[in-house]
């Protein structure tokens, strides 16, 4: 089964009804469930947290980090965890690219994650991703 990276802007989306790409996102979440094996970095997963606490509040975010508990506890979902050697990497890239982008940190070590487990295609609505050469979905 194909792997597909799932990034901030896609766990955001998917919790908040109020979100634009609300829809798309759970359209696009719908495809997934018996065709990718769902990949996030616990980079990812702090951003989301923190994003979904502030708009939409503490209950969703406790509820939403459970969620992804059980998709880990299923093996539905891998979470990558930052290493040292990852952030290394990431702050080269970082440093390399951003002198013409704006990447976040975050989304470096993505891409570090990304290239390390061959992974082609991110669930995201950050366009920073097609910069980087990977396939954006939805």
């Amino acid at each position: 089964m194909r792997e597909i990276f799932v990034d901030t802007s896609a766990w955001a989306a998917i919790e908040d009804n109020t979100d634009a790409n609300y829809r798309a996102a759970l359209d696009f979440q719908d495809n997934l469930i018996n065709t990718c094996h769902l990949v996030t970095s616990s980079a990812v997963l702090d951003e989301s947290y923190t994003l979904i606490l502030m708009n939409i509040g503490y209950l969703r975010t406790v509820s939403f980090k459970q969620i992804i508990d059980l998709m880990a506890e299923t093996g539905v979902l891998t979470v990558v965890h930052v290493s040292e050697s990852i952030e290394e990497e990431a702050w080269t890239v970082f440093e390399r690219f951003n002198v013409d982008k704006r990447w976040s940190f975050t989304d470096c070590t993505s891409k570090v994650i990304m290239e390390q487990r061959g992974i082609h295609e991110v669930f995201t609505f950050d366009r920073h991703f097609e910069q980087m050469g990977f396939t954006r979905k939805p």
